[in-house]
């Protein structure tokens, strides 16, 4: 039994560390606008940023925790996907304007299904059809025919 416990406290040992224990590197463009702003997270978006549509009102900081765990997780990409890096409120990258349309679908959508399952936090969210990947998945994978 003593054997068990000695290949993990071997490698700890060693410095190397499980992987699922790491955290993940995060996204530095947000760091640098944490930065950026810092003292300034819970006022409104847009005293903060420039060129802000859609979350008017929302605090600054939790715009950034938006963009770190919905978006970018939500697509696998980063922010300069959609923004063009340093130039954030640039509506240059039509990906942006795509993005501002599918966050208006989303909560139409998410109204929608409240109403009709009549649960107050039913929702669809953007891994809903992306499921980490830049275009939705419009198909379904075909079920087996296995029985």
């Amino acid at each position: 039994m003593k054997n068990v416990y000695f290949v993990p406290v071997f490698f700890i040992l060693l410095g190397i560390q499980d992987q699922n224990t790491q955290q993940p590197e995060r996204n530095k463009h947000i760091v640098a606008l944490e930065e950026a702003i810092k003292g300034k997270e819970q006022m409104p978006a847009e005293q903060v940023f420039q060129n802000i549509e859609l979350f008017k009102g929302m605090p600054a900081g939790r715009v950034l925790r938006i963009m770190e765990t919905a978006f970018s997780p939500a697509l696998g990409v980063t922010c300069d996907f959609c923004h063009v890096e340093g130039k954030w409120e640039s509506d240059d990258k039509d990906k942006k304007t795509i993005a501002r349309k599918m966050w208006r679908m989303q909560r139409e959508l998410s109204e929608l299904i409240r109403e009709i399952v009549d649960r107050e936090n039913a929702a669809v969210n953007c891994t809903t059809c992306h499921r980490g990947m830049t275009k939705p998945a419009l198909e379904m994978p075909r079920a087996s025919n296995k029985k």
